[in-house]
């Protein structure tokens, strides 16, 4: 479908923060025409054949990552509504045959072209991924028999005295935009396990995903609106001797060679505490 429209005199206006930018625009269009052209601005999904099919966003021009994320929908001239006869508050609204203005703000959505991170899950046409971490530290605490005093006589640590072994952590959220169908299925069967393969640049078994955070937004649209999904993973690193990196599923042993101390530990039928899985899954449509 075609949608004539205008912009307006003064549009658009923009905003450049430390945190991003924002960008107003106005536009005049028929009135019988704005939620088509709001469908247009924020993109749209649609089954065809049992297949998604995709209508990519339009972006602010030149900024392929400035994409809306709010429109207002007011009459052109508010004082001028057409004549109705009849008036269904199911089915009718006020009609304006001077039409509608429609107000589009963009935001930045995700990291512009040439500066996205390595590593990132790949994410189907249309829809994006926010990155965002935060380091943390974990402090385990070894019985005292394991360690020594460095001095001349080398004197053992009182059992009393439990020294700490501070463990580098990290919080990650990746946060998945415009997303039509969520993964309901993988989101429950891969919670509570860690990485099978590399991710996120991390080595595998040391990357814990612990859930999602679902929020359905452009509910109003045609098609259904779309959703945000916000994944937290919890990444847990040690170091063995070689430089290797382990994870989740090691954990201190007391007698072992220097720098083997960090151990995987299994139950009696050989399964660990914490299974492994592909994180892929979590970044395709159900």
């Amino acid at each position: 479908m075609t949608v004539v429209y205008e912009e307006l005199a003064g549009s658009p206006h923009i905003a450049i923060t430390q945190q991003g930018a924002t960008a107003v625009r106005s536009f005049r269009v028929d009135w019988s025409d704005w939620q088509a052209f709001a469908q247009m601005l924020l993109g749209t999904y649609g089954e065809i054949g049992g297949t998604s099919r995709f209508v990519q966003p339009i972006p602010f021009p030149g900024f392929k990552n400035l994409l809306v994320a709010e429109i207002t929908v007011d009459p052109f001239d508010p004082d001028s509504p057409d004549t109705q006869t009849a008036f269904s508050l199911q089915t009718d609204t006020n009609a304006y045959r001077s039409g509608a203005k429609v107000t589009a703000v963009y935001k930045t959505q995700f990291d512009g072209e040439g500066y996205s991170l390595q590593n990132l899950p790949r994410v189907p046409n249309g829809t994006y991924l926010v990155y965002r971490s935060e380091l943390g530290a974990e402090y385990q605490h070894v019985p005292g028999r394991v360690w020594r005093w460095s001095s001349e006589d080398d004197p053992p640590v009182p059992d009393d005295v439990n020294p700490g072994v501070l463990i580098p952590t990290g919080s990650v959220q990746l946060s998945w935009l415009r997303v039509p169908a969520p993964p309901w299925s993988a989101i429950r069967a891969l919670r509570g396990k860690v990485n099978a393969s590399p991710f996120l640049g991390s080595p595998v078994g040391t990357v814990l995903f612990m859930g999602v955070k679902a929020v359905r937004e452009f509910q109003m649209l045609k098609e259904g609106g779309v959703w945000r999904l916000d994944y937290y993973f919890s990444e847990q690193t040690k170091e063995r001797s070689g430089g290797d990196k382990v994870g989740w599923n090691y954990f201190y042993k007391e007698q072992a060679a220097e720098g083997e101390h960090w151990v995987a530990i299994q139950d009696a039928d050989g399964g660990a505490p914490y299974g492994a899985a592909d994180f892929q899954d979590l970044f395709q449509f159900e």
